[in-house]
């Protein structure tokens, strides 16, 4: 079997991944899992192979977990693409691959385009409008294990102030139905708890790297880790606004105007005004790398290679 699980949705695709993992394991005793990430390092793709191809009577089942191997544009994937070939055509049963990749798909790479029509496919792409609400609606029936609802004034505000960053929504429900316990959630409820997402510090930050002022922007980081704020909600919070510069830049070279880009891109007016001031003080290969770097941020910290304030130190000091 080949799996492949794409999409800008990071949050849904890794959970999805995680549940193929759970029952494999369930199903496989013992279970053999393979991961091998690509925006980590360069693996060994003919090692790879070998450990997928090694099918015999007594071969226990393998899975083989692929994340981001499209994005290495510069690898030669000729010996993987035809492994896959033959294993679409019944070869090597005992193995089963899932690819797993982000937003950023070309389509015409040989690669994608057999994973596409070969592989069992599922998209997972960002959640706005009715899509998104919903999806607030069932989190917190299924967290609150259908002791708690919400308004639909709260959904709405959840949304605004948060967007659709399910991480970081999933954290602030969480939040929310620890406080409330039972009962109904309410706008009120989320204006005290949440911590809306439309944080001026987030700009003033971004404006302050921009114009290479390193000390204020050093200095707002500290302020927040010094009032307490969660280091990996303050990560999230520069995804969130890297990952707009990345979205408006485009449109901004294009000339379009910061209300027609907040209709284009659905996300607050406030949001779309300062990130269309933001993005011409960037290239977008500058915005590129800086959205990496963070990638890179997040992936090491939640793995324990880095302390994740020291990686947002550097991060902010390295502009």
């Amino acid at each position: 079997m080949i799996i492949f699980l794409y999409g800008g949705d990071e949050f849904r695709s890794n959970r999805k991944l995680a549940e193929i993992k759970q029952k494999f394991a369930e199903k496989n005793n013992p279970a053999v899992a393979g991961l091998f990430d690509f925006s980590e390092k360069d693996h060994d793709l003919d090692k790879i192979i070998l450990d997928a191809s090694s099918d015999s009577l007594f071969s226990l089942k393998q899975l083989i977990v692929i994340k981001n191997i499209l994005a290495k544009k510069d690898l030669a994937g000729e010996s993987l693409l035809e492994f896959l070939k033959r294993k679409s055509k019944g070869e090597f049963e005992s193995a089963i691959l899932v690819f797993w990749e982000g937003d950023d798909l070309d389509r015409k790479n040989p690669l994608a385009k057999f994973l596409l029509k070969a592989g069992k496919c599922q998209k997972f792409e960002m959640l706005d409008g009715v899509k998104l609400k919903n999806w607030i609606t069932g989190t917190i029936r299924e967290m609150g294990g259908g002791k708690i609802s919400i308004s639909a004034g709260a959904v709405e505000k959840l949304s605004l102030f948060i967007g659709n960053n399910l991480d970081l929504l999933s954290k602030e429900i969480e939040k929310l139905i620890n406080y409330k316990n039972s009962g109904e959630i309410t706008g009120e409820d989320v204006e005290f708890l949440v911590k809306s997402k439309i944080d001026t510090d987030i700009f003033r930050t971004v404006d302050a790297l921009a114009r290479g002022d390193k000390k204020t922007a050093v200095k707002l980081l500290h302020d927040h880790l010094s009032a307490g704020d969660d280091p990996f909600y303050l990560l999230s919070m520069y995804f969130f606004q890297f990952r707009n510069l990345l979205k408006v830049k485009p449109l901004t070279e294009k000339n379009i105007s910061p209300p027609e880009i907040a209709s284009k891109l659905k996300i607050h007016p406030f949001v779309a005004k300062k990130s269309a001031e933001q993005a011409g003080k960037f290239s977008l290969e500058e915005l590129k790398n800086l959205y990496k770097k963070l990638c890179e941020i997040d992936i090491q910290s939640k793995t324990g290679k880095v302390d994740i304030e020291l990686a947002l130190d550097r991060f902010v000091a390295m502009i």
